[in-house]
């Protein structure tokens, strides 16, 4: 039989173990659950068709206080700056708070390595890339300009390092097919004598750039000029781009109509 403090000591013990696995399950569950609260975060983020909406976390987080690391103007913070001045030159701040020019802020443990000999035209090289939580400036969704994206735009598209993200994957679409457009619209301008192909397509891109905003509705005028200069034997008539672009028109002019009749909230009876 064993000895009564033998026994004390054995259960005192398997208590112990208890209470030990008791509170490793009661950390793994806090843990889980501060997981869960940061992926649903993302929840809400605009979707990359590359990288998705959530951060790619790396593991890899450099301090931007050591000699050998240089992060993005847009990675680094304002306390960072300043501290990194004071350090270098000795002497304080001179430029007072700018906090409030702050574009978005680095995602802790998503940074890659950057190769500095890709980067153009750098005279401070980047040494590091960061997932950065951003808002666009077009449709004021929050979105995740990724560090392996910056690297494709750095060091595979020949972007220098001044440049930076400021908006979303489909508002920065968007933009790009308002820049064609004005483009297309531009070239076909200045050709005196048109084919209906060309009216058509001057036409087309006239107004879709009045249906995002670019244009005014007044330039529908100029739609209605161009659809009506193509005979009505012409084959493009015939076609459904033609008819759609009548259709888009009258929507147009319609939605024109519709906020004129809204009231103006700065008149009194």
């Amino acid at each position: 039989m064993l000895h009564s403090s033998a026994l004390e000591g054995r259960c005192c013990a398997a208590a112990c173990a208890v209470i030990d696995l008791g509170l490793r399950i009661k950390y793994e569950v806090r843990r889980q659950v501060k997981m869960k609260r940061k992926t649903n975060k993302y929840a809400d983020f605009a979707d990359h068709p590359r990288y998705g909406r959530r951060p790619n976390f790396t593991g890899l987080d450099p301090d931007p206080m050591r000699g050998d690391v240089q992060l993005h103007w847009n990675t680094t913070t304002q306390h960072e700056i300043v501290l990194q001045y004071e350090v270098v030159l000795g002497k304080k701040w001179p430029h007072g708070d700018f906090s409030a020019y702050s574009r978005g802020k680095r995602i802790p443990k998503t940074a890659i390595v950057a190769d500095t000999t890709r980067q153009v035209h750098a005279t401070v090289p980047v040494t590091h890339y960061f997932d950065l939580e951003r808002t666009c400036c077009d449709c004021n969704r929050p979105f995740i300009f990724f560090a392996e994206e910056q690297q494709h735009w750095y060091e595979e598209l020949g972007f220098g390092l001044e440049s930076d993200c400021v908006r979303c994957v489909e508002c920065r679409k968007r933009q790009q097919g308002i820049a064609r457009q004005r483009e297309v619209y531009e070239s076909l301008f200045h050709v005196e004598n048109r084919t209906e192909e060309q009216a058509l397509e001057m036409a087309d891109a006239c107004l879709s750039l009045v249906e995002s905003g670019t244009f005014t509705f007044r330039q529908i005028e100029r739609v209605r000029m161009l659809l009506n200069s193509i005979p009505e034997e012409a084959d493009v008539r015939q076609r459904s781009r033609y008819t759609n672009m009548v259709k888009r028109v009258l929507a147009a002019e319609a939605k024109r109509g519709e906020q004129c009749d809204e009231p103006d909230e700065h008149t009194h009876s």
